[in-house]
């Protein structure tokens, strides 16, 4: 009598089920963990958050909800626990361990801007450079290039600074820092003591950007540069029309009672140097 041959399953498919059961598996426990993470997070429990989202990174690295984990590790940190080198950390590690997820720009971003929030211009620098050398396709370059520019500004690289900025207004004509690029690289020549062409770069942004928000300033730039060449008849001149058009503005007033003083000094023969108060470029808007 013939016996019936038993079905065998093909060897390699059964290993390919099993691997798939055992993803599906750690996938499922992986996303638990995260979901009970924000749970714990929503009621402020930040710490049992954050030990719920590093089970994902111990015990289920490749699952899909690694960088999430390691994302809002790095949010909690930042914005809730106020710990902002172990926020570097994570959002470091994220970046460095799944550059393509959709978290990468934003945190890459978020590691430069806490340096640069802190004054570490030169580490910050280096981090923006790294965010335009991994995206240089994303929609944030404008706004990162920007930030790298002013940090360069911050640590005196003011010829770095001025390639940057002429480079970045070449490519991104229309960008909403176009007219502050104008403004700081005329701010940059002032420090360097080349006054016709920080007056040039003034008069360019007054006449490209009237009603920008540095007009004043730029119209400020302008007497200052006036007056630091000693062309104080000019300077005051620039001072009164900026106190007419600006009348809210109180440090023309203050910078028009220091040139009329030198006037007068000076034709006394009294030389008297004015101080001149430091710019500061304003801090960049964080990336929600």
């Amino acid at each position: 009598m013939k016996r019936k041959k038993s079905r065998q399953l093909n060897k390699p498919f059964l290993v390919f089920a099993i691997v798939l059961l055992s993803i599906s598996c750690e996938t499922q426990r992986a996303k638990r963990e995260f979901d009970q993470g924000q749970k714990l997070y929503q009621q402020g429990s930040f710490l049992e958050a954050i030990r719920n989202w590093e089970i994902i990174l111990s015990s289920f690295p490749k699952t899909p909800y690694a960088d999430d984990a390691l994302h809002w590790i790095g949010v909690t940190y930042y914005v809730d626990l106020n710990l902002p080198d172990r926020a570097i950390a994570a959002f470091s590690r994220m970046v460095k361990e799944h550059p393509d997820s959709s978290y990468a720009p934003q945190d890459q971003i978020l590691v430069a801007d806490i340096f640069r929030n802190r004054r570490e211009y030169s580490k910050a620098l280096t981090e923006y450079a790294r965010f335009l050398n991994l995206f240089p396709d994303n929609e944030k370059i404008p706004l990162v290039w920007y930030q790298l520019i002013t940090c360069l500004f911050e640590v005196g690289e003011f010829q770095a600074m001025q390639v940057q900025s002429t480079q970045l207004l070449k490519k991104f004509p229309r960008s909403e820092w176009a007219d502050d690029c104008v403004y700081w690289i005329g701010e940059s020549y002032f420090l360097q003591g080349d006054q016709k062409k920080a007056q040039e770069y003034f008069q360019n942004y007054l006449k490209q950007y009237p009603k920008g928000e540095l007009a004043f300033k730029s119209g400020m730039g302008i007497a200052r540069s006036l007056e630091e060449e000693g062309y104080l008849p000019e300077a005051i001149a620039k001072y009164l029309e900026l106190q007419t058009s600006y009348p809210s503005e109180k440090s023309a007033q203050t910078r028009l009672d220091s040139a009329q003083k030198r006037l007068q000094n000076k034709q006394t023969g009294v030389v008297i140097v004015p101080e001149e108060e430091p710019e500061r470029l304003p801090t960049p808007t964080p990336i929600p």
